[in-house]
């Protein structure tokens, strides 16, 4: 038996974490055409009131199981790959609080290391001068954590494209509040999740919430909470920018006011509530007191409105609300749906009742309290609202709002508002890549430069570091490889795929650089060279999760599309079906005969064979052996590591 180098045992490791502690942690993700068939099941099963209520009468009265929602609750994790690998179980001493009545709690948080973090402390890299060693280590303290603080009935994985983007120039931090996501009040046996969670830690969440009264979900109790693992897990030199969604946006607004002075830099809010000027309760589900009053004291007739409100599936009131009232995507549809029933009922109710808006005051204190360093050169708008148009929980005008009131307040601009055409309230799912990129853009112009929040401070600094801007982990490894893979067919080429395996490229390289990679395709003089590659390559899809070691702006006609997946770790779901989404809206929009598209992580096997093989399977219908043995043939010596291909078996071979 061959023995493993250092990096196959840590992707082994890192595969084996991110299996989960679930029971059905291990079984297949669920299979689109079941789930369409399910779907399409429930929805004709509910598609007049009558037939609604026998079904509703069925499952709320007599027992009947919801065959939809236990095949996604068994099938369909309600985290990701970047959480499950970053992820950990945290007790939070609360003992400073008095208004709580714990004085402990334990829940599922994350913690994401500055990508700079390792990169020093390699061995490589260590011919720095003491005087860049001195610079580089106040930059990097300097640039600000940035925390993730989810709203009602949310949870972090909810942030999974933004914080995959943004752990690329900072640190990362976030929580799963008391009683959501991966902080549950009670685990079930049939319900995936990917992330880690022992028995014993799944016992101590649970435990530490059940002890939490009515009184401890206030809004301002569920800040000192905030507040507590921010301090216990962040030096107190060191700065932090809030990113919060829904509710979360004003939790971060009162966060801002309690913390220290010149502890925040700025705030990320999506999707925020109306700030109002007095505090009053969040409305109740049916926006009427009495409804809620009713379900507060009784929480049996809340869960029956739930079924009632779920029961039509990806399409019912439940997941419009959420998204848009028509032309959702099936898979937005899906991980909505999968997300709300995560949620307890009587958490919702708790948290419910105990909102408090945070007020303009609020605001006005968070912003003043701002780091604002004299040595700034100019005001700069540090807190951004973000809106959708179709959002029908929160609404967007509070976006426009908030902004004039600190305009107007200030007597200049420090604010600025976005509102996202044709998109609800759950906006990083329905726009992932396009939200995350305003976000980014605004942090990197309307934020202060001194933050170094920006991938090309991080480049800069590896290039001061390794004295190459454009440096390869394992370069000579790299090397050695094939750059780009010959087609992959099968039934004696007869078929060819649209797609190409490639290492990742680098920037000046003489023989894979995006120049020369676009010549051998579009020189005339050198297209018949390209031995054993058939067709015209429009774009390249990059699955990595980190910076790409070239810049995407030297492709003059091919197309650069970024689709990060987690490193060492099989891609789950929520990747796989990005993936296969990109891929077809690449396609459907190009003319061009024979399109080809190079898919690329590191090297180019594991993750990008894996991938490649689900699009083959799923989309153009090849067996799963057909899907490997191409792979292989055209990308020597094709998928490396056994659990990646075990995977695809598991998935398809049914």
């Amino acid at each position: 038996m061959s023995q493993l180098n250092d990096e196959d045992f840590q992707e082994l490791l890192a595969v084996k974490a991110s299996a989960g502690s679930s029971t059905f942690a291990n079984t297949a993700p669920a299979s689109c055409e079941k789930l369409h068939q399910l779907a399409l099941l429930q929805e004709q099963k509910t598609k007049t009131i009558w037939s609604k209520l026998v079904e509703f009468v069925k499952i709320g009265f007599l027992g009947y199981s919801n065959e939809l929602e236990e095949y996604i609750l068994e099938n369909e994790a309600n985290d990701c790959s970047l959480v499950a690998k970053y992820s950990s179980t945290t007790s939070i001493d609360l003992s400073n609080q008095p208004t709580l009545s714990i004085d402990e709690i334990t829940l599922q948080t994350l913690k994401i290391p500055h990508p700079l973090t390792n990169f020093t402390k390699n061995d490589a890299n260590q011919e720095m001068s003491f005087q860049d060693k001195e610079k580089i280590s106040k930059e990097l303290s300097e640039s600000p954590i940035l925390v993730f603080i989810h709203g009602m009935g949310g949870q972090m994985s909810q942030f999974e494209p933004l914080m995959g983007l943004l752990s690329q120039c900072s640190e990362v931090i976030a929580l799963d509040l008391p009683g959501f996501g991966n902080s549950k009040i009670q685990f079930y046996n049939n319900r995936k999740f990917l992330s880690p969670i022992t028995l014993q830690d799944q016992r101590k969440i649970s435990a530490s919430i059940e002890k939490m009264t009515w009184h401890d979900f206030e809004t301002d109790n569920i800040v000192n909470i905030v507040y507590e693992f921010i301090s216990q897990q962040v030096s107190e030199n060191k700065k932090l920018v809030l990113i919060g969604h829904s509710m979360g946006t004003h939790i971060s607004i009162k966060l801002a006011k309690k913390l220290a002075r010149g502890k925040v830099e700025g705030m990320i809010l999506l999707s925020p509530p109306e700030i109002e000027e007095t505090q009053e309760l969040v409305p109740a589900v049916h926006k009427t007191s009495s409804a809620f009053k009713l379900f507060t004291y009784a929480p049996f007739l809340f869960d029956y409105f739930r079924v009632w409100d779920r029961l039509s599936g990806l399409n019912s009131t439940s997941v419009t609300r959420q998204l848009s009232k028509t032309n959702n995507a099936f898979y937005n549809s899906l991980r909505q749906f999968r997300w709300n029933l995560d949620v307890n009922s009587s958490m919702l109710l708790k948290y419910a009742k105990g909102f408090r808006r945070a007020t303009t005051s609020d605001l006005l204190v968070a912003v003043e309290r701002f780091n604002d360093n004299p040595c700034d050169k100019h005001t700069y708008e540090k807190t951004l609202f973000i809106g959708g148009s179709n959002d029908q929980l929160t609404g967007v005008k509070a976006i426009y709002k908030g902004d004039k009131f600190l305009a107007d307040t200030f007597g200049r601009k420090v604010s600025s508002s976005v509102e996202v055409k044709d998109v609800g309230h759950s906006l990083l799912l329905v726009k992932p890549e396009y939200i995350s990129g305003i976000i980014l853009n605004h942090i990197e112009s309307k934020f202060p430069e001194r933050l170094h929040l920006s991938p090309a401070w991080v480049l800069k600094v590896k290039a001061l570091i390794s004295g190459d801007k454009w440096g390869l982990k394992n370069e000579l490894k790299w090397s050695d490889l094939q750059p780009i893979s010959f087609n992959i067919t099968r039934r004696n080429g007869s078929d060819i795929a649209p797609m190409l395996g490639m290492k990742t490229l680098r920037e000046g390289d003489n023989n894979h650089s995006p120049a020369n990679v676009e010549l051998m395709f579009y020189n005339s003089d050198q297209v018949n060279s390209i031995k054993g590659v058939k067709g015209k390559l429009i774009a390249i899809i990059d699955i990595s999760a980190d910076i790409p070691p070239y810049s995407p702006k030297s492709f003059k006609i091919i197309q650069y599309y970024k689709c990060a997946t987690v490193s060492k770790v099989v891609p789950d779901q929520s990747s796989i079906r990005r993936f296969i989404q990109l891929v077809n809206d690449i396609l459907s929009n190009s003319d061009v005969e024979d399109a080809l598209i190079g898919v690329h992580c590191h090297y180019g096997f594991n993750r990008t064979g894996f991938l490649i093989c689900c699009y083959l399977v799923e989309v153009l219908g090849w067996t799963v052996q057909e899907a490997v043995e191409g792979f292989k043939q055209a990308k020597p010596p094709g998928i490396k590591h056994p659990h990646f291909i075990d995977a695809l078996y598991v998935k398809y071979d049914k």
